[in-house]
């Protein structure tokens, strides 16, 4: 009774493991491509580095502006002497085999008038260095974007090639079934046994290869978007959706970060050759001091008798100003070198520019071709997969009631298993190279 009651529940257990199982299944997160971006902008390491250097750049421009402002110190000391010694306080050579000491304070500060504008050429260098470290994260982020796009789309085509490796394993099963059943019965040679097999391990390798490659390419946008490898992903598949042909050929190349990078380099390179030329320029800055001191060996000149030490702090006090101006006059034509330097600098970033300009176009205009071809193509595979599908079925009506070979029903099944595998690549290609589009063009 107790083993009737285990056969009874054994199914029934597996049932429900099974739909628990699938229902934890649909509830594992998934994401599509927009959540992919997102997660990509807040967490790919590459991306965080960059923006740690914007914010150097933006402490560079900080400290540049802090470095126009006057320096201010205090200074202090005090010293003893034992012995012979001149006491500059006190005016007079000490003597005989005793001690003396001195001590003085001061505040003292220093300014640069005038140094041939180069810290305020400084300025403008960290302002054009920050616009680079934020462009360089806008060419980073779409680099890594279109990364992502071929990782993820590449993954998507292997996961819809599984399934349909997997059903057309099943298919083939059931035909390998069959034809044994037939050959048991005479009516069905070993070649049709054979072939049937033949196609069960060919599918079960196209199974076996599709699984693989989806699991690598996923562990790929894993590490792209630094999500830890014990996750399991499940990418969603886009809405087959295309976009009108008219607006395809519109879409133009918009702040692309590589161009505008090309042009803040000339930027740099402009103030780099006015910073070469301040070589020319003199210098002026200004310096004042403020202090006392106090000395063992002071004394008051009107009684003879030592002045106490808050009274040397008042009389001895001092305040100097100073300017200093430096004019150059010859520097071995160290100051020429730089300028010629600094102007063939400027010429190679404007032939850069020039360079980039001709790259980007290049680029979007291969991206165009490329969405134009693989439409044409999908259009094409669907009419050849339609046409190989009523080929197969014809053949297969006419291999089961005797009029057609097995060699002739293998090819057809062959011909038709590729023209799926070729419809599903040519589909997810059509919109991969759509969103590369997108992406090129900040659509």
């Amino acid at each position: 009774m107790f083993i009737k009651h285990r056969i009874i529940l054994y199914p029934i257990t597996v049932i429900v493991m099974l739909s628990f199982s699938k229902i934890c299944y649909s509830q594992l997160p998934t994401f599509d491509l927009d959540q992919a971006y997102i997660i990509l902008d807040q967490q790919n390491i590459d991306i965080k580095q960059a923006r740690i250097q914007l914010l150097l750049s933006q402490q560079d421009r900080i400290d540049a502006k802090n470095s126009l402002l006057p320096t201010l110190s205090l200074g202090a000391g005090h010293n003893y002497n034992l012995g012979l010694a001149f006491d500059q306080i006190a005016g007079q050579l000490v003597t005989g085999n005793r001690w003396s000491n001195n001590a003085n304070a001061s505040v003292r500060m220093n300014a640069t008038l005038f140094q041939g504008f180069t810290r305020s050429n400084q300025i403008k260098n960290a302002l054009l260095d920050i616009e680079s470290s934020e462009l360089e994260i806008s060419r980073l982020t779409k680099s890594l974007r279109l990364e992502l796009l071929s990782l993820y789309f590449d993954a998507i085509v292997n996961q819809a090639l599984h399934r349909s490796s997997l059903e057309q394993l099943n298919y083939s099963r059931a035909q390998l079934d069959q034809q044994q059943i037939q050959f048991d019965m005479g009516t069905k040679t070993l070649v049709d046994v054979s072939l049937a097999e033949s196609q069960v391990a060919t599918d079960e390798l196209n199974v076996l290869v599709s699984r693989n490659t989806y699991e690598s390419k996923t562990l790929d946008i894993q590490r792209l978007l630094d999500l830890p490898y014990t996750d399991s992903l499940i990418l969603a598949t886009p809405l087959f959706e295309l976009m009108p042909a008219e607006l395809s050929r519109s879409l133009a190349v918009t702040n692309e970060p590589t161009i505008q990078q090309a042009q803040v380099r000339i930027k740099q390179a402009e103030l780099g050759l006015k910073t070469a030329k301040n070589g020319y320029y003199p210098s002026l800055s200004f310096s004042s001091g403020y202090g006392t001191n106090y000395s063992s060996e002071r004394n008051d000149y009107l009684t003879g008798q030592f002045m106490p030490f808050w009274n040397q702090v008042d009389q001895n006090k001092s305040l100097y100003l100073g300017l200093s101006l430096s004019m150059p006059i010859f520097d071995g034509f160290k100051t020429k070198s730089n300028i010629n330097r600094a102007k063939l600098t400027l010429d190679l970033q404007k032939n850069e520019l020039d360079k980039t300009l001709k790259d980007q176009e290049k680029i979007l205009l291969m991206a165009r071709q490329e969405y134009n071809r693989s439409h044409k193509e999908y259009q094409v595979v669907q009419t050849q997969s339609l046409s190989l599908k009523k080929s197969f079925e014809a053949m297969k009506e006419r291999y089961e009631i005797g009029m057609a070979s097995s060699m002739d029903y293998s090819k057809a099944l062959l011909d038709y298993n590729i023209s799926e595998f070729n419809l599903i690549r040519a589909k997810y290609n059509v919109l991969y190279n759509q969103e590369i589009l997108k992406v090129l063009t900040d659509y």
